[in-house]
């Protein structure tokens, strides 16, 4: 998963966001989804829709909170943005979602610094979803 996440960026200007939406995401979504992972009940997924709506819910708050606060961005949004990490790794903890989820988040997490990279950051969650199987 760190391969796959590895030359992301949430920059617009960069080029790649179209490549990220489809390619990328599929990628993701199969990676949260492998069949050949199972725990002593059977197959699980990494996290079920349920919980991954929750994160990205959360997402799309912030983001609605961070419309015109370019210059305030860094001090009422972006800390709210890095502390998803920790929510990240409580869910983890509680076995309410697995590894790949992890590193999904907290390497996405890294690379937003701005309110354009946080929006990208929400599309590119919602692409996921729409690989993930019903």
């Amino acid at each position: 998963m760190r391969n796959l996440l590895r030359n992301i960026s949430f920059k617009t200007d960069d080029g790649k966001l179209a490549e990220m939406f489809s390619t990328i995401a599929q990628e993701v979504a199969k990676k949260l989804n492998d069949k050949d992972r199972k725990n002593d009940r059977g197959y699980k997924p990494d996290i079920s829709t349920t919980q991954y709506r929750k994160f990205y819910d959360k997402i799309v708050e912030l983001n609605e909170k961070a419309q015109g606060l370019e210059k305030e961005f860094n001090s009422k949004i972006l800390p709210f943005v890095k502390m998803l990490v920790s929510k990240v790794e409580y869910s983890k903890s509680r076995k309410h979602s697995g590894e790949n989820f992890s590193i999904l988040m907290k390497e996405s997490i890294k690379k937003v610094n701005s309110q354009e990279e946080l929006q990208n950051f929400k599309y590119f969650l919602e692409a996921i979803i729409g690989y993930m199987p019903k």
